[in-house]
């Protein structure tokens, strides 16, 4: 193909374990699972955590203010993400929901809502996780996180 510039190139393996993958890009490798109704062993990451920890990291990237700030390392900001996911029925379109609480420190819940909502708009990770999931997003105060 000519005309792209790829920005990823990931690789995956079949390993000696019945359902367990080994993905490969040119900075890392990681294990995952199949999911276990389709024989994944259950101990390493399935596709769903997988595109549910891509979310994540993308949260806590452009959330902690490195860009926007243009400060050290040391003046960005500490934010704490939480999801967790939900499988609905097996007629559904959508495999499920995810809940995602974020706590961002030394920022109140509306400040760091004001900061989501900028997030919800500019993001490109999130449309292609809502294709499969519904996504709930808010920002709690650390006191309020869910235990």
């Amino acid at each position: 193909m000519s005309g792209y510039d790829y920005i990823s190139a990931v690789t995956g393996c079949t390993t000696e374990i019945p359902g367990r993958f080994t993905i490969s890009g040119p900075s890392f490798q990681l294990l995952a699972d199949g999911s276990v109704a389709t024989g994944g062993p259950g101990r390493a990451p399935g596709p769903l955590d997988l595109l549910v920890s891509a979310l994540v990291t993308n949260l806590l990237n452009v959330l902690h203010g490195a860009e926007e700030l243009d400060v050290d390392e040391a003046d960005v900001r500490t934010v704490h993400v939480r999801a967790r996911t939900s499988r609905y029925t097996p007629d559904r379109l959508k495999v499920g929901r995810v809940e995602i609480e974020v706590v961002i420190d030394e920022l109140d819940p509306a400040a760091a809502e004001i900061l989501l909502e900028q997030y919800r708009r500019g993001c490109r990770v999130l449309p292609a996780v809502e294709t499969v999931l519904d996504v709930r997003m808010r920002a709690v105060a650390a006191a309020d996180a869910a235990a």
